[in-house]
């Protein structure tokens, strides 16, 4: 049992190296799906499977499509300010 909770404290102490370049940023659309798809299924008070699916759909679009409109404008603005 002890070494149990040893792993655990240790996970806190020395955590997994998440890299940061730019195809980690595409680990935010399984998130982004998973939101939608709870957020959606919390939202709705009858779940039709069709209905459930483009809602869905359209929420994780949209929000997707928002965020890397955003993150292109904040790439543009860091090039207009720097240069």
């Amino acid at each position: 049992m002890t070494g149990d909770w040893g792993m655990l404290a240790a996970a806190f102490v020395d955590p997994i190296h998440i890299p940061t370049d730019p195809t980690s940023v595409l680990w935010m659309f399984p998130l982004l799906l998973a939101i939608a798809v709870v957020y959606k299924a919390t939202k709705m008070r009858v779940l039709f499977g069709l209905k459930f699916a483009k809602e869905v759909a359209v929420l994780f679009g949209t929000v997707s499509g928002f965020m890397v409109f955003l993150g292109a404008a904040m790439i543009f603005l860091v090039k207009l300010i720097t240069e």
